[in-house]
């Protein structure tokens, strides 16, 4: 299924730029290599990016290049992150994403 997006609010625009921000619920079963999450269905060209996933103990970042959320979680070794394993259910988090960018 992947992930659900809900737009909250309405648009905020300033000349040519427009911020969005949305609410992205993850699935019962996360794929290690991210989800895919195509920000330019908001905005034509992304300037900014920003994730709030709140204090859930995973990191989240866009990948631009491959247009896909990204979930990490702290290594078994306790060095550094490792992507968040297949099949993991996230479905009980949220991440906020504001992006900016512009609007033609």
């Amino acid at each position: 299924m992947g992930l659900t997006i809900t737009q909250e609010g309405r648009n905020n625009v300033s000349g040519s730029r427009q911020t969005v921000t949305l609410k992205v619920v993850p699935d019962a079963s996360w794929l290690a290599v991210g989800e895919d999450l195509t920000l330019t269905d908001w905005v034509k060209t992304i300037e900014t990016v920003s994730l709030d996933g709140g204090a859930t103990g995973y990191v989240w970042q866009y990948d631009r290049a491959n247009n896909k959320l990204l979930a990490y979680e702290a290594g078994a070794d306790g060095a550094g992150l490792d992507a968040v394993a297949d099949a993991t259910d996230l479905s009980t988090h949220t991440v906020y994403i504001s992006v900016t960018g512009r609007r033609a």
